[in-house]
């Protein structure tokens, strides 16, 4: 005897699980700030060969620049015919020292996209053919940053969330301008919050340390010789552990790479 048909109503109805997508997770705070400052310390002699290149091309035009202050100061109320040429050209010196500061932040991330390895002056060298589209990238992202924080300050601070890894998209990648801030835009989607996060954790890090760093500011002569030797201090430690910073958010923007693939 064949089966009874059963009714619509009386058939049981079968629901099938969608299985459940787990969102891949970035890495965890601790383990990139162990991974930032052990490929720090571990290439440290090349990272400070690099600034020192730098430094050491600056050096030139900064010095130059010192004689024209000197010489503007003491010419002071003299013909202008005189004070402006020197003004000028004093500040020509200054563009020029930090064009070649700037090229040496640019050699970190070139040493990083060699893997650490090539002649740290060549490197510098290298350098040049990059810092026009960095500048242009750099003038561009502050821009918006700033029209976003002209509306409220949340919005500043949500895209420069979001604009963070342009300037990896730009250096390993080979994206420029509008390009490189798209694909930031793109990696940070859907992580914002972890992101931000992360920032939060190595930028109260870092003030911490350089609020400890200063201890000593608060107790002296802001006029006397150790208070200039102790803020030159501060700016070169600051200068060190710079390439840390990078190298945590590097890790970052390859987490985010992979799992936007």
């Amino acid at each position: 005897m064949e089966d009874e048909k059963k009714s619509p109503t009386e058939q049981k109805t079968v629901e099938v699980k969608k299985p459940k997508i787990i969102k891949p997770k970035l890495t965890p705070v601790y383990d990139l700030l162990e991974s930032a400052i052990k490929t720090w310390w571990k290439n440290l002699t090349k990272f400070i060969k690099i600034y020192l290149w730098g430094a050491l091309f600056a050096l030139i035009p900064g010095a130059i620049m010192v004689v024209l202050v000197l010489l503007a100061k003491s010419s002071f109320g003299a013909s202008p015919f005189v004070l402006i040429p020197l003004v000028l050209l004093s500040g020509v010196c200054f563009l020029a020292a930090l064009y070649l500061i700037i090229r040496a932040y640019i050699g970190i991330f070139l040493l990083v996209k060699n893997d650490y390895q090539g002649n740290e002056l060549e490197i510098f060298k290298g350098t040049k053919k990059y810092f026009w589209s960095y500048l242009w990238l750099s003038i561009l992202t502050t821009i918006f940053v700033l029209l976003w924080t002209c509306l409220l300050i949340v919005p500043g601070i949500i895209y420069s969330v979001f604009y963070s890894f342009a300037v990896y998209a730009f250096f390993f990648e080979d994206l420029k301008g509008m390009q490189a801030i798209k694909r930031s835009i793109s990696l940070v989607k859907n992580y914002w919050w972890p992101v931000f996060g992360r920032f939060i954790v190595i930028g109260a890090l870092l003030w911490a340390l350089m609020m400890i760093l200063s201890i000593p500011v608060y107790f002296i002569d802001q006029n006397s010789i150790f208070a200039s030797f102790w803020g030159a201090v501060i700016q070169i430690v600051s200068f060190l552990i710079g390439p840390i910073s990078l190298l945590y958010f590097y890790q970052i923007y390859k987490d985010l790479v992979a799992i936007k693939k």
